[in-house]
This record gives C-alpha cells, structure tokens and sequence, in this order.
C-alpha cells in the first residue's frame, strides 16, 4: 500500500473527494448533452433562417463556455488532485490498467475544448455550415470522452473477468459498461434541455421562448427514456449480491437509489410540464428548481453507485483502503506496519501510537473518530476487549473490509479507539 497523502480530522477523504467529483461529473454530462442541444438548434434556426433562434442558440454556448471550459476543466483538474491525495494506490491502480484509455480520454478532451472555443468565438465570422461543422466536433469530443470515462467507472463495480485474466478490453468492456454509457448520455440530454431552461427564464421573445421551450421538451425527454432504460439496465447487468444491497439489503443505499429514481420523476414530470404545455411561464425560479432538483437526482445516484462497490475500490481486487485483497494472508502474517511503517514516523514506541498508525493505515480513508463516517456513535461504550474482539468481524458487514494485521495491531488498534472514544488509557 502507498503512503496517503490526506489525513485530515475533521475533512475525510470521502468528502473532499465528493465535494469536487459531484460538481465536475454534473458539469461534464451537461457538456455533453448542451455539444448536441446547440448544434441541433443551430441547424433548425438557420434552416428556417430564424435570426432570434439563432441568437438564443449563440447565448447557450457563451453558457457551455463558462461552464465546460473553465468550471469543467478546473474542477477535472481538482479531481485527480484529490484521489491522488486520499488513494494513490487506487489512483495509480486505475493509470496502470487503463493508460491507453486515459491517452485517448485526452485527445477526446484537446478536441473538446479546442472545438468549443472556436465554436464561441467564430459566432456571426464564418459560414453557418461551417460553424455547425465545428460544433459538431465540438459534440463528438465530449460524447467520446464519456464512452471512456463510462467504460473505467463501471470497471470499478464490474470488473468481471479482468480479476483472472487482467487484459485491458476484458477491463473496459465489462457487464455494466453499456448500459452505464446509455444512461450517461440520457442524463446529458436532460442536463442540456434544464439548463437551457436557465435562457429561457431571460429570453422576453414569447415566439422563441415556445419554439426552443419545446425544442428543450423533446431533448428531455429523450433523455429521460434513455436515463430510466439504461439504469434499469444497469441495474440487472450487476452481480446478485449488489442488487440485493440496492432493493433492501442496505438502507442507505436502498434509499439513496429510491431518492435518484424519485427526484429524476420528479424532474421528469415538472420538465415535460413547462417546457411542452407552458414554455412562456418558464422563469428564473422554475429554471432553478430544475437545476436543483437534477443536481439532487444525479448526487443521489452517483452516491448509491460508488457506495455499491464498498468495500474495495476496485471490486474483488483492491480495498477502499488501499490493501490489495491478494495480500491479506501476508499481512496477517507479516502485519500492516510492516508495509505502513511511515505511519509510526515521529510517534513514540507505545501501544497508543501503534493503534493509531494502524488507524491511519486502515481506518482513515473512510471513517473520521468524530465527523464524516464517525467511529464514535458505533462503538461508544465498547470496552478495549470489547473493540478487539468487534474488529475480528468487521467484514461481517457486507460494506466493510476485514482487519488486516496480527493479533498484536489489532489489540493495539482497539486500545487507540478505546482511548479516542472513551477516554480510555
């Protein structure tokens, strides 16, 4: 296991993580969804040579700019920080499998951003076949950056034969890769048609405010057939136990997963509503309470699919901790300090300080003693024997790992909890 470069008391990994992935997945769906949303509307206003669609068209992509160029590439920047801060190992693990994935991931994006700034900044300076022809690069960039990107996400939960025979195809083509891509681009077209919403709110014109209110419906709804066929999908295309844990067998992720279907309803029905029968009331607060609510829907989903494959980052191959499932036997044996011994640097030799770099070793990727994920309303009143015979069983919970090490960083272990949550010696 790698040195950990996150060890905060009151920021967990998890959160930091979460505070920027949540905002830069919401943002890169919509550039994908709002690449086809202009080109489409471009060509339907210079086809029926509509100057005021047009320049309803030219406002969405100064939207794209902001959002896909700047906020887009900031916060893809801040995710690769923040991994690579709390999991190097499962960083470092997913480089090394899908490097020629990553490589081209990066061409995509070149392409992408390349196309999109030429796209803004040609508007009225070139011919519109032309134009429409970079915006259509522009599209395709985005789109096949999420093919890749789907295809390494669902890998994490479904690895399927790469466990045995670790080739990269048999890793990207796994069982809920297909279906993760379908549901992707559905959740990108309903993104593109809400946030249009967001121009439409400011557009005074009630001609154009009707033509692209229902031009925004017909993307909705696209997407929400897509969205609702591709997570059902998804759904059957996971191993047993796992749908098992979504439809009851977890609380929290039963209702993080009912929570996504419920809120995407929810959006589904009050989106068709506004932008199909009453475009011309759509305005700053509806447009917000659409946003809002997709954001919601999707952070619900996004939770619930990387809770599902806990406890490993990888499934069956690497924990959320780092410690590759394949060398538990030698660890137990050897013991994790043996590995972590960067965590005892500076500390004095006592059994408290050997508790807590085992904590850090383990336990810190996850859970916080008090905060995120706290230890402390779980085993608050277990004694230190108590504790060391607990953490004996941790995997009996489906959701965690078990104790890696010997006899004597388990007992060491649970006298640092004992001492941390109890105020124990």
């Amino acid at each position: 296991m790698d040195f950990p470069f996150w060890i905060h008391p009151y920021i967990s990994g998890g959160q930091l993580i979460a505070s920027i992935a949540i905002l830069h997945v919401f943002i890169s769906h919509f550039a994908v969804g709002m690449g086809l949303y202009v080109v489409l509307a471009e060509q339907k206003a210079v086809k029926n040579e509509d100057g005021e669609l047009l320049k309803f068209v030219k406002t969405n992509s100064s939207l794209i700019l902001f959002i896909s160029a700047i906020l887009g590439a900031l916060t893809g920047v801040g995710i690769w920080f923040s991994i690579a801060l709390v999991s190097p190992a499962g960083t470092g693990s997913l480089i090394s499998i899908f490097v020629w994935g990553w490589a081209s991931e990066w061409v995509f994006f070149v392409l992408e951003i390349s196309a999109l700034l030429m796209y803004y900044y040609t508007w009225d300076k070139i011919s519109h076949k032309t134009h429409i022809f970079i915006g259509w690069l522009y599209f395709i960039g985005a789109f096949f950056s999420l093919v890749i990107i789907a295809g390494i996400i669902a890998f994490q939960l479904t690895p399927g034969t790469w466990n045995t025979d670790r080739t990269f195809w048999s890793a990207f083509f796994n069982a809920s890769y297909l279906p993760q891509v379908v549901g992707r681009f559905g959740i990108s077209l309903i993104l593109a048609a809400v946030y249009s919403t967001l121009v439409l709110s400011f557009t005074k014109n009630e001609r154009v405010k009707k033509t692209a209110g229902h031009f925004s419906g017909v993307f909705a709804a696209a997407g929400f057939i897509l969205t609702f066929g591709g997570f059902y999908w998804w759904e059957i295309s996971l191993p047993q136990n796992i749908q098992g844990l979504l439809s009851g067998g977890n609380a929290i992720l039963t209702n993080f997963f009912r929570y996504a279907s419920f809120t995407a309803l929810g959006l589904a029905i009050v989106s068709l509503f506004f932008t199909f029968v009453i475009p011309k009331k759509i305005n700053i607060v509806v447009a917000v309470i659409l946003m809002v609510t997709g954001l919601y829907s999707f952070g619900y989903y996004e939770f619930a699919r990387e809770r599902a494959r806990k406890p490993f980052i990888i499934m069956d191959y690497m924990y959320a901790n780092g410690i590759l499932k394949s060398e538990v036997s030698r660890l137990n044996k050897d013991g994790i300090l043996s590995e972590a011994d960067w965590t005892l640097l500076g500390k004095p030799d006592t059994k408290i300080s050997k508790g807590r770099a085992v904590f850090e070793a383990e336990c810190v990727s996850c859970h916080e003693i008090e905060g995120y994920n706290a230890l402390k309303p779980k085993v608050q009143g277990m004694g230190e024997q108590d504790l060391a015979f607990f953490l004996t069983m941790l995997d009996s919970n489906p959701l965690m790992p078990p104790f890696v090490g010997t006899e004597t960083e388990r007992k060491a272990l649970a006298a640092y909890i004992n001492k941390e949550v109890n105020g124990g010696s």
